[in-house]
């Protein structure tokens, strides 16, 4: 995500370590709610940066997690994204789930997800991306560079 002009902008780097999610979703929250006084909108890109450290925490490969937000007023658009490192086995699995995710209407593939989830075996729900897109509205990005994996989102007021 590269910086313009911005209402703002925050990077956080950091090991991917499951106690620092919830301190950084706050950091997130806070800041969003601080710039566009939308506790509503701060809550759900808050939740879904939280959704994505949860996903860099489980298939990171070495220590190093970057997260960016920023804030852009011409259109009041809030773009967010998690970048790590990650071995070929969870680039693919990630872009098989991404195709699903990113399939039709994003009521319905929720819906289809939370039904797998509720069958599988593996305690692996993989309801986090599909829950960003349907909660969020926003419009997502995976991009994989070797073994560098970044997904992205942009939300726009409602």
């Amino acid at each position: 995500m590269e910086i313009t002009n911005s209402l703002g902008f925050i990077e956080i780097k950091f090991g991917p370590r499951w106690k620092y999610i919830a301190v950084v979703r706050a950091f997130i929250q806070n800041f969003i709610a601080v710039s566009y006084s939308d506790n509503i909108r701060a809550d759900k890109i808050a939740m879904a940066a939280s959704e994505l450290l949860e996903n860099a925490v489980k298939y990171a490969q070495g220590e190093e997690t970057l997260v960016k937000l920023q804030l852009l007023p011409e259109t009041e658009s809030i773009m967010v994204s998690v970048t790590n490192r990650a071995n070929l086995e969870a680039i693919k699995g990630l872009q098989e789930i991404w195709e699903k995710v990113m399939q039709g209407d994003p009521l319905q593939a929720y819906i289809t997800q939370m039904q797998l989830a509720a069958t599988r075996t593996d305690s692996k729900s993989q309801l986090g991306l599909v829950r960003i897109r349907y909660e969020t509205g926003a419009d997502m990005k995976l991009d994989v560079q070797g073994d560098m994996v970044t997904i992205s989102l942009t939300q726009s007021p409602k």
